[in-house]
């Protein structure tokens, strides 16, 4: 490895310890995992620039034997998030239609025809998943009417293997925890993607 390439993973690795070190902080409170449960439900639920990894990073590094207890209530609360979202855009239909694009809304719409219900199911393993905005995902399904059960059941799967890898890299790793769970998330987003263009491609 180069010194360029050192002098970059130096960067990273401190902005990740220093993110998480801001992060536990906050978590230090008595209300520390109800407000993890927060900070999770609102990332899902409003498209707001809030990432949940090291707030939950955090809190498991003060509390490690509640490792999976916290991985769990953050899921839970990720997962009520994503279904408030699609309500709220529900609701608000006329409005969302007027901000999404008309023509990727077709393109969607076209998807979840020829996939079924396997597509929601798909789509909604991408925005749990992946960086693709899980709120945006949960709009687009509100708004094309995708089944919400499965949406519900693709939330807890998705974001219950992101935030498990966190959760994992955390016990494992310490503070660099951040930095091995985006490798790895990022590694899965990948092939996710590539499976689901994959699907798609052949039920078109």
């Amino acid at each position: 490895m180069t010194n360029q390439d050192n002098q970059e993973v130096s960067v990273v690795e401190e902005f990740s310890t220093t993110s998480v070190r801001k992060a536990k902080k906050l978590m230090r409170s008595r209300f520390g995992l109800s407000i993890m449960a927060l900070i999770s439900f609102v990332e899902s639920a409003l498209p707001l620039p809030i990432l949940t990894d090291p707030f939950l990073a955090a809190a498991i590094l003060l509390h490690r034997t509640q490792a999976v207890k916290i991985v769990m209530v953050t899921t839970i609360a990720s997962t009520v998030g994503g279904v408030a979202a699609y309500y709220m855009a529900a609701y608000f239909f006329e409005t969302l239609v007027a901000v999404l694009q008309v023509d990727a809304l077709n393109e969607f719409n076209m998807l979840l025809e020829n996939g079924g219900e396997s597509s929601v199911l798909l789509l909604t393993l991408v925005g749990a998943i992946t960086p693709i905005p899980y709120t945006a995902v949960a709009w687009v399904l509100a708004v094309l009417e995708g089944s919400i059960m499965i949406f519900i059941v693709g939330s807890v799967i998705g974001r219950g293997f992101r935030y498990a890898v966190v959760g994992y890299c955390t016990y494992r790793f310490g503070p660099l925890a951040i930095t091995y769970a985006k490798r790895y998330v990022g590694i899965t987003s990948l092939v996710l993607i590539i499976l689901v263009a994959v699907f798609f491609l052949l039920k078109m």
